[in-house]
């Protein structure tokens, strides 16, 4: 009995293939039980389902037998979509899995704009998401019409981006950066409010390092904490108050 129902399920599913050849996905795609009636999306928080299936320009008569691929093209061209999987769900939906850009830091542009780790502005709006983002300090704005940041902001978002990987923690206190005249990276914490400057890429010992020299001084001398730790000469952690 099993072996008849393989060979069934073989014939209904090789049927449209002897009949029609080559142009059986034409053939389906204008059947009406393969009109795309619903799209699933997952993955999404800053850009609404509605604006995914708008990003898809589905027409009225699209099927499921539809270009995926294409689809997936179409979606990342959206400034808040960096990658999107498309599958059909026979007989009539898609499941859109979507992978957004993520906000890192607020720029000038000049209001504060959310940017994601490579630069992107992100066209997120403020009164659907509340974001709690460090600032980053730069002269450098984009043109009205830009995609991304200028080359500096975008270094300084790449930077903050790797700290992260580094140590969430560190960074959840970091409220802003810049460049300093020598090209390491000022990075501005509060609680405590101080500044750590920073060579390009440090290692995680030597961060480490310089949380631990500042709890030091902290706890050295109560109610005066210093202003900077400075972690740019190799083998050591210089701390200091700059009034």
């Amino acid at each position: 009995m099993r072996n008849e129902m393989k060979v069934l399920l073989a014939t209904l599913a090789l049927g449209p293939v002897l009949v029609w050849g080559p142009r059986v996905l034409e053939k389906l795609a204008g059947l009406d039980a393969f009109r795309i009636a619903k799209v699933e999306v997952s993955g999404v928080q800053y850009v609404t389902q509605d604006a995914v299936i708008q990003q898809l320009g589905l027409g009225q008569f699209a099927s499921i037998w539809g270009d995926c691929d294409a689809w997936a093209e179409r979606l990342a061209e959206h400034p808040l979509i960096l990658e999107a999987e498309v599958r059909r769900r026979l007989p009539n939906r898609l499941r859109v899995t979507v992978r957004e850009r993520r906000p890192v830091a607020f720029a000038a542009t000049p209001t504060l704009e959310p940017l994601d780790a490579q630069g992107f502005r992100l066209p997120i709006d403020p009164s659907r998401t509340s974001l709690d983002l460090p600032v980053i300090s730069t002269s450098r704005m984009p043109p009205a019409d830009a995609a991304v940041f200028p080359a500096e902001v975008r270094m300084l978002a790449s930077e903050l981006n790797y700290l992260t990987g580094l140590d969430e923690e560190f960074v959840q206190r970091v409220s802003t950066l810049r460049y300093a005249p020598d090209g390491t990276v000022v990075v501005g914490l509060l609680q405590p409010e101080v500044d750590f400057v920073l060579p390009s890429r440090i290692p995680i010992d030597r961060l480490r390092e310089g949380w631990a020299a500042l709890q030091h001084a902290i706890d050295f001398d109560p109610g005066h904490a210093p202003e900077v730790v400075d972690l740019r000469f190799a083998g050591q952690v210089v701390v200091r108050r700059t009034k």
